[in-house]
């Protein structure tokens, strides 16, 4: 697993396995999860992160795509 912070865009990424990314779809407000070709979850990108990480929130992320 790879944390990756870009303060200019205010984005955190949490990488969980290496390989290409095929798709992206938004799970929640501002949480867009990455998928492989096999539908498996690759990323979890965080926009408007430094806000995300001040307040208590719970998300569901899906181990593979809804399809």
């Amino acid at each position: 697993m790879n944390l990756r912070y870009n303060a200019g865009d205010d984005v955190l990424v949490i990488t969980l396995k290496e390989g290409p990314l095929s798709y992206g779809e938004e799970i929640s407000a501002n949480i867009i999860a990455h998928y492989s070709e096999e539908d498996e979850l690759v990323e979890i990108e965080i926009l408007k992160a430094s806000s995300f990480l001040t307040q208590e929130t719970r998300i569901a992320v899906p181990e593979r795509a809804k399809g």
